[in-house]
């Protein structure tokens, strides 16, 4: 359709200037002495642009051959430019595949090109690295150093390698320098986390954990793995200074008290503190909406709470939570402690009968011993030590085993009898 178009165009056009010049009746009269030249106006202007045609063709192609070298120039960057650019991706293509050998090779041919050059020396940075080699990776890194255009990614690179070779202060500068060149997105905060658990450094690790959980950056397990792990480290940390543990506890909010493990460290920091009333509310508080095994075996030991009142709290958790060893095991410690005997006999014997276990033995033992009963001590203690070991632990003789009939030899293999003949 478009060829239809031009050719009624240019017929049409033909056909003006057809009937322009039919209605021209001039002449055109050249002088030039001793010589005189008439032409028609059709033919003069027929002339002109001729002659404007093929001048304009003449410095078209004086042009071109005066830009040649430059067009040859321009030509010859381009192929570089597009062989550069075919190298990074390649280079790209085998680190994503783990040729990590053939990734540094090929990132090297990018390096004609200034603005690939940068890329290509952190590509073959990281190649080398994933090898083992570095020396050469420190030197791609001295390469990638001279073009500012990467510096972001070059601070980053140096910050995941330092992390890879367990050098958290250096991955942390290098955090640093990118954070104050105005950049803090979620990757640095992810190595500036990694790198504060390497140190120790648990105020840092809960501010970042914090900071990633608020943008979504970070997964609820793994989140709660390093706020557990930090906040028992802060615990722990303050060692059996009352101050100390109770400025340590302020400043934990509310919500991460709750968690299980924060709570039983809570608990034993207290207890190393002598801080017993709060320990107790903690608790407390922990058994009434859930039942922890670990929080019932700390019961017995907070001494500052009355003995009395420690079994009266055990008893109601015993009808909250039904009959769970651990807890019929701290009521027959708390009994002991009360010197109510027949009370701790009854519940250490039901704590052994809902699942025997070598302590709770060892514990009748002692309190048999205690009560001047020794063969039922030594009773209690055999089978205490016989529980720990196992069923399969302690063998006085080897077992022996049913031996293997011997492998039959070829003498004794019965006879191979002849065919029958036909």
């Amino acid at each position: 359709m478009r060829r239809v178009v031009w050719l009624l165009i240019v017929v049409s056009a033909a056909v003006g200037i057809a009937l322009l010049m039919r209605g021209s009746h001039g002449n055109v009269a050249i002088l030039w002495p001793p010589y005189r030249v008439d032409l028609s106006v059709n033919l003069a202007v027929l002339i002109l642009l001729a002659v404007f045609l093929l001048l304009h063709l003449l410095f078209g192609i004086l042009s071109g051959a005066l830009n040649l070298p430059g067009r040859v120039r321009e030509y010859r960057e381009r192929r570089q430019r597009e062989k550069a650019l075919q190298g990074l991706r390649d280079s790209l293509l085998a680190y994503l595949e783990g040729r990590f050998g053939r990734a540094e090779r090929l990132a090297r041919g990018a390096l004609s090109d200034e603005a690939l050059a940068g890329t290509a020396s952190l590509v073959a940075a990281r190649s080398a690295q994933r090898m083992s080699e570095p020396e050469r990776r420190d030197r791609w890194l001295e390469s990638a150093r001279a073009v500012a255009a990467v510096e972001g990614a070059r601070r980053m690179t140096e910050a995941e390698i330092a992390l890879e070779d367990k050098r958290p202060e250096d991955a942390l500068a290098a955090i640093a320098e990118v954070r104050v060149r105005g950049t803090r997105h979620i990757h640095a905060l992810r190595l500036a986390l990694r790198a504060h658990e390497r140190l120790g450094n648990w105020t840092e690790v809960l501010e970042h954990v914090r900071q990633l959980e608020r943008r979504n950056a970070i997964e609820a397990p793994a989140a709660r793995v390093s706020r557990v792990r930090a906040l028992r480290a802060l615990l722990d940390g303050a060692g059996d200074d009352p101050e100390s543990v109770r400025r340590v506890l302020d400043e934990i909010p509310a919500p991460e008290r709750e968690i299980e493990e924060v709570a039983l460290a809570s608990v034993r920091a207290l207890l190393r503190a002598g801080l017993h009333e709060a320990a107790a509310k903690i608790v407390e508080r922990a058994l009434a909406a859930r039942f922890d095994p670990e929080l019932v075996a700390l019961w017995p030991d907070l001494t500052g709470i009355a003995g009395r009142k420690r079994i009266a709290h055990a008893e109601a958790w015993l009808q909250r939570w039904g009959e769970q060893q651990p807890l019929l095991l701290a009521l027959g410690r708390l009994c002991v402690g009360e010197e109510l005997w027949g009370k701790a006999e009854e519940f250490l014997l039901r704590a052994e009968r809902k699942a025997p276990d070598a302590m709770v033995r060892a514990l009748l033992g002692q309190m048999c011993e205690q009560l001047g009963r020794p063969e039922d001590a030594a009773r209690w203690y055999r089978e205490s030590a016989l529980t720990a070991f196992g069923d399969e632990g302690v063998r006085l003789a080897p077992e022996r085993r049913a031996e293997l009939p011997p492998p039959e030899t070829e003498d004794e293999q019965p006879p191979v009898l002849p065919l029958p003949g036909p």
